[in-house]
Protein backbone atom coordinates (compact mmCIF):
# COMPACT_ATOMS: atom_id res chain seq x y z
CA UNK A 1 0.00 0.00 0.00
CA UNK A 2 1.30 3.29 -0.99
CA UNK A 3 1.64 6.27 1.66
CA UNK A 4 -1.39 7.97 0.22
CA UNK A 5 -3.40 5.14 0.40
CA UNK A 6 -2.57 4.45 4.00
CA UNK A 7 -3.53 8.30 4.41
CA UNK A 8 -7.00 7.47 2.82
CA UNK A 9 -7.28 4.18 5.33
CA UNK A 10 -7.30 6.58 7.96
CA UNK A 11 -9.10 9.15 6.53
CA UNK A 12 -11.95 7.16 5.31
CA UNK A 13 -11.64 3.72 6.46
CA UNK A 14 -10.97 4.82 10.21
CA UNK A 15 -13.91 7.13 9.79
CA UNK A 16 -11.32 10.63 10.66
CA UNK A 17 -12.49 13.10 8.24
CA UNK A 18 -16.23 11.56 9.10
CA UNK A 19 -15.46 12.59 12.77
CA UNK A 20 -14.03 15.75 11.88
CA UNK A 21 -17.51 17.04 9.68
CA UNK A 22 -19.08 17.02 13.50
CA UNK A 23 -16.62 20.11 14.25
CA UNK A 24 -16.27 21.89 10.70
CA UNK A 25 -15.81 21.71 7.74
CA UNK A 26 -12.41 19.77 7.23
CA UNK A 27 -9.56 20.61 4.59
CA UNK A 28 -6.99 18.55 3.73
CA UNK A 29 -3.86 20.04 3.38
CA UNK A 30 0.06 19.65 2.77
CA UNK A 31 1.90 17.02 1.23
CA UNK A 32 -1.17 14.71 0.89
CA UNK A 33 -2.90 17.65 -0.95
CA UNK A 34 0.12 18.35 -3.02
CA UNK A 35 0.61 14.45 -3.84
CA UNK A 36 4.19 14.90 -2.72
CA UNK A 37 4.34 12.31 0.50
CA UNK A 38 7.66 12.00 1.87
CA UNK A 39 6.93 10.46 5.63
CA UNK A 40 3.23 9.20 7.22
CA UNK A 41 2.08 12.82 7.61
CA UNK A 42 -1.24 14.06 7.55
CA UNK A 43 -2.07 17.99 7.96
CA UNK A 44 -5.68 18.72 8.38
CA UNK A 45 -7.35 22.32 9.09
CA UNK A 46 -10.77 22.33 10.20
CA UNK A 47 -12.92 25.88 10.01
CA UNK A 48 -13.46 26.50 13.75
CA UNK A 49 -16.70 28.51 13.64
CA UNK A 50 -18.65 24.85 15.81
CA UNK A 51 -15.37 23.83 17.68
CA UNK A 52 -15.22 24.97 21.23
CA UNK A 53 -13.83 23.31 24.45
CA UNK A 54 -15.88 20.73 25.31
CA UNK A 55 -15.97 19.40 21.35
CA UNK A 56 -12.11 19.47 21.89
CA UNK A 57 -12.66 17.17 24.74
CA UNK A 58 -14.89 14.97 22.63
CA UNK A 59 -12.82 14.87 19.42
CA UNK A 60 -10.06 13.61 22.07
CA UNK A 61 -11.78 10.68 23.26
CA UNK A 62 -13.08 9.84 19.35
CA UNK A 63 -8.84 9.98 18.29
CA UNK A 64 -7.94 8.37 21.77
CA UNK A 65 -10.22 5.87 21.53
CA UNK A 66 -9.88 4.97 17.47
CA UNK A 67 -6.07 5.37 17.12
CA UNK A 68 -4.79 4.84 20.27
CA UNK A 69 -1.95 7.13 20.07
CA UNK A 70 1.75 6.74 21.36
CA UNK A 71 1.81 10.52 21.62
CA UNK A 72 -0.92 13.05 21.84
CA UNK A 73 -1.36 16.92 22.43
CA UNK A 74 -4.56 19.12 22.14
CA UNK A 75 -4.63 22.79 23.26
CA UNK A 76 -6.76 26.19 22.91
CA UNK A 77 -4.76 28.74 22.37
CA UNK A 78 -5.11 32.61 21.26
CA UNK A 79 -2.89 33.04 18.23
CA UNK A 80 -1.31 36.73 17.69
CA UNK A 81 -4.18 38.20 15.59
CA UNK A 82 -6.32 37.54 18.99
CA UNK A 83 -8.29 34.71 17.29
CA UNK A 84 -8.75 31.70 19.14
CA UNK A 85 -7.04 28.58 17.29
CA UNK A 86 -7.67 24.56 18.48
CA UNK A 87 -5.04 22.53 17.98
CA UNK A 88 -5.13 18.43 18.33
CA UNK A 89 -1.64 15.97 17.37
CA UNK A 90 -0.83 12.45 17.50
CA UNK A 91 1.04 9.77 16.62
CA UNK A 92 0.01 6.49 15.95
CA UNK A 93 0.55 2.87 14.73
CA UNK A 94 -1.85 2.82 12.19
CA UNK A 95 -1.54 -0.88 9.61
CA UNK A 96 1.70 -1.15 11.55
CA UNK A 97 2.65 2.07 10.45
CA UNK A 98 4.09 4.84 12.54
CA UNK A 99 1.59 7.76 11.89
CA UNK A 100 1.19 11.84 12.60
CA UNK A 101 -1.53 13.70 12.05
CA UNK A 102 -2.20 17.75 13.15
CA UNK A 103 -5.04 18.80 13.03
CA UNK A 104 -6.02 22.61 13.52
CA UNK A 105 -8.71 24.44 13.39
CA UNK A 106 -8.42 28.16 11.95
CA UNK A 107 -10.74 30.36 10.29
CA UNK A 108 -11.77 30.38 6.94
CA UNK A 109 -9.15 32.59 5.42
CA UNK A 110 -6.73 30.99 7.32
CA UNK A 111 -7.35 27.76 5.09
CA UNK A 112 -7.80 29.26 2.02
CA UNK A 113 -4.47 30.94 2.46
CA UNK A 114 -2.88 27.68 2.82
CA UNK A 115 -4.66 25.67 0.39
CA UNK A 116 -3.77 28.89 -1.98
CA UNK A 117 0.16 28.02 -1.41
CA UNK A 118 -0.34 24.51 -1.65
CA UNK A 119 -2.23 24.87 -5.16
CA UNK A 120 0.61 27.28 -6.02
CA UNK A 121 3.11 24.62 -5.07
CA UNK A 122 1.71 21.98 -7.40
CA UNK A 123 1.49 24.34 -9.72
CA UNK A 124 5.20 25.46 -10.32
CA UNK A 125 6.30 21.55 -9.88
CA UNK A 126 4.00 21.41 -12.97
CA UNK A 127 6.32 23.80 -14.58
CA UNK A 128 8.80 21.13 -13.61
CA UNK A 129 8.31 17.85 -13.40
CA UNK A 130 11.27 16.68 -12.13
CA UNK A 131 11.15 18.77 -9.50
CA UNK A 132 8.49 16.87 -7.26
CA UNK A 133 10.72 14.21 -7.21
CA UNK A 134 13.50 16.28 -6.17
CA UNK A 135 11.19 17.82 -3.02
CA UNK A 136 10.14 14.15 -2.12
CA UNK A 137 13.85 12.89 -2.13
CA UNK A 138 14.71 15.98 -0.48
CA UNK A 139 12.20 15.21 2.45
CA UNK A 140 13.46 12.00 2.91
CA UNK A 141 16.99 12.28 3.06
CA UNK A 142 16.32 15.48 6.04
CA UNK A 143 14.27 13.31 7.77
CA UNK A 144 16.69 10.37 7.82
CA UNK A 145 19.65 13.06 9.03
CA UNK A 146 16.82 14.27 11.46
CA UNK A 147 17.00 18.07 10.36
CA UNK A 148 13.40 17.75 9.22
CA UNK A 149 11.14 19.32 12.30
CA UNK A 150 8.90 22.02 12.95
CA UNK A 151 12.60 24.27 14.40
CA UNK A 152 14.81 22.98 12.00
CA UNK A 153 13.92 22.72 7.86
CA UNK A 154 9.98 22.59 7.23
CA UNK A 155 8.29 21.52 3.42
CA UNK A 156 8.08 25.60 3.01
CA UNK A 157 12.22 24.79 3.07
CA UNK A 158 12.16 22.19 0.69
CA UNK A 159 9.74 23.70 -1.69
CA UNK A 160 11.50 27.46 -1.83
CA UNK A 161 15.36 25.59 -2.12
CA UNK A 162 14.20 23.39 -5.37
CA UNK A 163 11.83 25.53 -7.05
CA UNK A 164 13.19 28.89 -6.13
CA UNK A 165 16.94 27.92 -5.22
CA UNK A 166 17.23 24.70 -8.11
CA UNK A 167 18.99 23.01 -4.97
CA UNK A 168 18.14 19.43 -5.53
CA UNK A 169 20.33 17.16 -3.26
CA UNK A 170 20.83 17.33 0.58
CA UNK A 171 24.55 18.22 0.45
CA UNK A 172 24.19 21.23 -1.54
CA UNK A 173 20.61 22.06 0.50
CA UNK A 174 22.84 22.09 3.34
CA UNK A 175 26.02 23.72 2.30
CA UNK A 176 23.77 26.64 0.26
CA UNK A 177 20.32 26.94 1.21
CA UNK A 178 19.01 30.84 2.32
CA UNK A 179 15.74 31.17 4.36
CA UNK A 180 14.16 33.97 3.35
Amino acid sequence: MTMKEQAKYILYDCGLLEELNKYGTPHIIGSYRMDMMAWNDLDIDIENEKMSLDKLYDLSQFIINRFHPTWYEAKEEIDSKNKTVWFQGFEALIENELWNVDLWFFDKNTIRLAEEYCDRIVRQVKELPESKEHIIQLKKKLIAHKLYSFDQYTSTDVYNAVLNQHIVDVENFLANYKKD
